[in-house]
């Protein structure tokens, strides 16, 4: 992993759906700051399908230049968090201690055999979990698999802007690094995180490190009231919830979770309501601004109303610093 000269900070950079987002973190003795947040719809998404429009490229990069300009940034370097949906995530287990070579080989021969197409059109990063998994001998390998076209998409539009690619971050984890760094609990605390998305609903645990994600796509049958909506998904999100506790053994309920963390584009008031009238957890609307100053009052009511929709270009930015 590249550091970030402290001086210089960092630009993460987030799309979701048609809202691009911005948050500028910087350190100033020893400590993390956000200087600067921003947003805007864009255009045109940054979806799978776009990459063969090779006419988006110069749209979405003038989006992100102007976003940047109109919003005073500083820093020359970007961390671009990409949407979970656009890559594949595995948890395999490993025997320990193993060396860096061997762990390589293992994850390639991991990602061989759960992609179509040949290993070579995609990019394959790993990283060794320290969580426990009950064995002195083994332990747990992240898998993140993504397709090598959409890096090279994700380049050549940075390319054309005023900013230089120094990383890419997956929304998962820049989320779960906001909760960790914002939030205390224990390293075994079962713990849910629920994006809200307007199509999606994005769930993953953290229980002894990352544990699972998983997504649920939200049909055309939902309801047009707000009320009924409301209701609906809150609903989804505790059927949901409790089949993933059932199926993998954490427990027999939602309560048996110690933490719930909600935040993404669309997350409401009444649904977070709801959740906690229906259930006996601690439940958080995740604000990435609790703990890291932001330094300026923010110009965008937006920001202040709404901080969750703000954690992946949050999480992104404060990844190397």
């Amino acid at each position: 992993m590249n550091e970030v000269p402290a001086e210089e900070g960092l630009v993460g950079i987030s799309i979701c759906g048609n809202q691009l987002r911005m948050a500028e973190v910087v350190v100033r003795s020893d400590k993390k700051n956000i200087s600067r947040v921003a947003t805007c719809k864009i255009g045109v998404p940054f979806e799978f399908g776009a990459i063969r429009n090779r006419e988006n490229i110069t749209s979405i990069a003038r989006e992100i230049n102007n976003l940047y300009e109109s919003g005073g940034f500083g820093p020359s370097r970007a961390s671009f968090s990409l949407d979970s949906s656009k890559v594949l995530i595995r948890k395999i287990p490993v025997d320990f201690p193993i060396d860096a070579t061997d762990m390589r080989e293992h994850a390639l021969w991991e990602a061989s055999q759960v992609m179509i197409n040949p290993l070579e059109d995609y990019i394959v990063d790993f990283h060794l979990q320290n969580g426990s998994t009950g064995s002195d001998h083994e332990r747990m390998i992240i898998l993140v698999i993504v397709r090598k076209a959409i890096i090279d998409y994700l380049k050549e539009v940075f390319a054309s802007t005023n900013l230089h690619l120094h990383g890419v971050d997956v929304d998962i984890f820049a989320a779960q690094r906001v909760v960790e760094n914002t939030y205390d609990f224990s390293d075994d605390a079962k713990v849910t995180l629920i994006d809200i998305r307007e199509k999606t609903i994005q769930f993953s645990v953290l229980h002894h490190g990352f544990f699972l994600e998983q997504a649920v796509e939200l049909n055309d049958k939902r309801p047009a009231d707000k009320g009924e909506k409301n209701n609906f998904l809150s609903r989804l999100i505790s059927k949901e919830m409790r089949r993933i506790i059932l199926d993998n053994k954490l427990g027999k309920s939602v309560d048996d979770m110690q933490e719930i963390f909600v935040y993404g584009e669309a997350v409401d008031e009444d649904v977070i309501e709801s959740l906690v009238n229906e259930h006996d957890v601690n439940l958080h609307r995740v604000n990435p601004f609790e703990k890291i100053t932001l330094e300026t009052t923010p110009v965008d009511p937006d920001v202040t109303k709404h901080p969750e929709a703000y954690v992946a270009s949050v999480g992104t930015a404060i990844k190397g610093l």
